[in-house]
């Protein structure tokens, strides 16, 4: 990480303080503040290895730890010095965790506000009415009490409850201490060994670029890609083999540098120029709307049925470097990273995904794929899973009577398939 930072993102970090204002409403986030002046005052200064003996640098929760033997360092006359590199380090990492929860800000932005904008601004001459709405008591005390009351409750009928199941085993184990009886198996149907078998001997093993290309050939989906400068000198068919092979590096998580080795021809520059210049967001999602109407004009009513006008909506967690401002712990999935909420017509084309924060609101997901999804699909209704709540969104414009949700998961066997469509809310 010190040599990475030190060779490239220091660079632009070093930038974003001369450009950025950040405060705290909270004093014992200061020293934040304080290490960054630092950072800043220095920034100039040549290669020095440690901050002046004179310098008051700040510390702060973040330079203990795992940190704490390697912000320090005794120099060649056995003083204890602190390292600048490593402390800029450290310094930049405490502004990302204390950003990410609003205990710093910055001056004039949306996102990362001063925290005391959030509320509306005569919250507090409405308290009462605005913590009665809410449906909150007034003393955080009492609030508290209720909270720690109702765990103890739930947590007693889980405790009571588990050793009663016969399905459930709970030991001490490294690979964790409850474990789940499988269910038994379905049995297969009687027709499905014979229909592979057909497929294998027709298709036999195909390999997914070919099925990219095939779809792409058969679709146009590569019609809507255009540069983001406003042209380009790349015949439409290099540019086409190129951006094939980009979407397979970045759909399969092998990487450009891997696919650019093979024997096509295409080097890794010319690769990531196509990525940086021609694929973006918009293109992207032009690709999948165009793949997906393809798919419906193309789909035979005898075999597929009548075009469906109802999608299932979840989100997907992805893992992302901790160094992202957007990265957030999950408490469901139990990881750090970001969400992708898809939007999936029950035969399995996706119409529409989106990227959300891990504590972003699946309900406004939800809804704007279902306003804003693009393809020529006519959706009327959206199902969805609520976590067990019967209610998974209050705010109610004009809606259509046909638009419900679930409270159970959609995906069952995975992506495009839906069941047990329970009407338990209306949400727009």
């Amino acid at each position: 990480m010190k040599a990475s930072y030190t060779n490239h993102y220091r660079r632009g970090l070093i930038r974003l303080l001369d450009v950025l204002e950040f405060r705290s409403s909270n004093h014992a986030h200061r020293p934040v503040i304080e290490a960054l002046a630092l950072v800043a005052r220095y920034a100039a200064v040549g290669n020095t290895t440690y901050y002046p003996l004179g310098e008051m640098v700040p510390v702060h929760k973040a330079m203990g730890g795992d940190w704490a033997e390697v912000v320090h360092r005794a120099d060649k006359r056995g003083r204890r010095r602190v390292v600048r590199m490593v402390y800029e380090v450290v310094a930049f990492q405490a502004l990302r965790d204390q950003l990410k929860c609003k205990e710093i800000w910055v001056v004039g932005a949306d996102k990362w506000r001063n925290p005391d904008e959030d509320p509306p601004q005569d919250f507090a001459e409405r308290r009462e009415e605005n913590y009665r709405e809410l449906r909150k008591p007034l003393d955080a005390a009492v609030f508290v009490d209720e909270l720690r009351e109702q765990m103890t409750t739930e947590l007693t009928l889980l405790n009571d409850g588990m050793p009663k199941l016969s399905w459930l085993d709970t030991a001490e184990r490294k690979s964790g201490a409850i474990r789940l009886t499988p269910a038994e198996a379905q049995p297969e149907p009687k027709n499905l060994r014979r229909v592979k078998g057909e497929v294998q001997r027709r298709r036999g093993i195909v390999p997914l670029v070919d099925m990219l290309k095939e779809a792409v050939l058969r679709t146009g989906g590569l019609d809507a890609v255009t540069s983001v400068s406003g042209g380009g000198s790349l015949s439409a068919e290099v540019l086409a083999e190129r951006l094939l092979l980009v979407i397979y590096a970045y759909g399969t998580n092998t990487g450009i540098t891997a696919v650019a080795s093979g024997g096509h021809g295409h080097t890794e520059d010319e690769l990531r120029h196509v990525r940086r210049r021609y694929l973006s967001a918009e293109s992207a999602r032009a690709i999948a709307v165009n793949i997906a109407n393809a798919t419906f004009a193309a789909r035979s009513a005898e075999l597929w049925g009548r075009g469906s006008t109802a999608v299932a909506s979840d989100s997907t967690h992805v893992r992302a470097y901790d160094q992202n401002l957007f990265t957030e712990w999950h408490s469901r999935y139990g990881g750090r990273g970001v969400l992708i909420y898809w939007h999936v017509e029950k035969k399995s084309p996706a119409i529409r995904s989106q990227l959300i924060n891990c504590t972003a609101s699946e309900v406004a997901a939800m809804v704007e794929g279902a306003m804003r999804h693009g393809t020529t699909m006519d959706v009327e209704a959206n199902y969805t899973d609520s976590h067990g709540q019967s209610e998974i969104g209050t705010h109610r414009p004009a809606v259509r009577p046909d638009d419900q949700v679930c409270d159970r998961d959609p995906y069952p066997h995975g992506v495009g398939e839906l069941r047990d469509r329970r009407q338990v809310s209306t949400v727009t």
